[in-house]
């Protein structure tokens, strides 16, 4: 009985590669939120689409959404290799992802700086309360998008 189990899991392990932390090469930056990326190692390919687990960033035709852009190319600009962690699907049908360039975590550096905010309703995780902490010193900072004196909460753009 206990083999049979630990078949089962293994098994799991072989064939759910999406749910493992895997390297990558950052292919495209389509916006704050949106990067394709190939699978170290993989031979490249098409490469997977990600967006940001647990934030949310303006468009690019909203304010701050080039400027999120643009600090994400300079951060992780093509070619440059990332931490990638799947934590499930999006709604867009993308892998959503916590990213990591050396050890930091961009979803968390992004809200640090004003250029995102924390998704009220996907970030559940308990480092989210973390999350919310520095989005609140961005406010108090009026850094990014809270300087810009919209009485709109920027989760409610498009809306």
């Amino acid at each position: 009985m206990a083999f049979s189990k630990c078949f089962v899991l293994l098994v799991c392990c072989f064939f759910c590669t999406e749910a493992l932390a895997w390297d990558g090469v950052v292919q495209r930056i389509e916006d704050g939120n949106t990067l394709t990326v190939s699978r170290k190692g993989w031979g490249g390919g098409s490469g997977v689409v990600l967006v940001f687990y647990g934030i949310q960033v303006p468009g690019l035709r909203q304010p701050y959404g080039r400027e999120a852009r643009e600090r994400l190319l300079q951060l992780i600009p093509p070619g440059t290799e990332i931490a990638v962690e799947p934590v499930g699907k999006a709604m867009s049908g993308y892998v959503s992802a916590l990213v990591q360039l050396k050890g930091t975590s961009l979803n968390h550096l992004l809200v640090m700086e004003g250029l995102a905010w924390v998704d009220r309703q996907t970030c559940k995780a308990i480092f989210c309360r973390r999350w919310h902490i520095q989005e609140h010193q961005a406010i108090r900072e009026r850094l990014g998008i809270w300087g810009l004196n919209i009485g709109t909460p920027p989760w409610q753009w498009g809306k």
